[in-house]
């Protein structure tokens, strides 16, 4: 697939991201407390861009979940992304049902989709079943966006 967004190699946090767009969602996961580690490993061929683990306070979960997360620059309806996710290479990785998931997350929060068990059944989700996160990506960009003098 083609994209019209350019990457732009961005380092953060002492680590050096393909893109800004990857950079500026680690940023969000360290402002929102999930535990994340940028490109895990390699999956003969394909590389998760994250491993991102979240905690999750229902009952029946076991206080947390994990995603490899594929960060892509794209924007979408629900049954767009789903669409999108169902097609991505990720999928004969995983298993829907046992963590780690797979996960697309496109241009900010509310562009993201995954599938997984949660409590006593499963379905899709996305970020904002799960925090709210408009502040945070705003915060996330501002870090990323604005480097102080002499930063390298």
């Amino acid at each position: 697939m083609e994209y019209s967004i350019k990457a732009i190699p961005t380092k953060y946090n002492g680590v050096n991201f393909r893109s800004r767009l990857e950079a500026r969602w680690a940023a969000f996961f360290d402002l929102v407390n999930w535990k994340w580690q940028y490109e895990p490993l390699d999956l003969d061929g394909w590389i998760p861009d994250f491993l991102v683990e979240f905690p999750c306070s229902h009952s029946e979960c076991y206080g947390s979940h994990k995603l490899f997360v594929e960060i892509k620059p794209i924007e979408g309806n629900s049954k767009y992304l789903e669409n999108y996710a169902k097609q991505h290479p990720m999928n004969k990785y995983f298993d829907k049902w046992k963590e780690p998931n797979g996960a697309l997350f496109g241009l900010n929060p509310d562009n993201t989709i995954w599938t997984m068990c949660h409590g006593s059944g499963g379905g899709y989700f996305e970020v904002s079943t799960f925090i709210r996160w408009d502040y945070y990506w705003i915060e996330a960009g501002n870090i990323i966006q604005w480097k102080p003098k002499n930063a390298a």
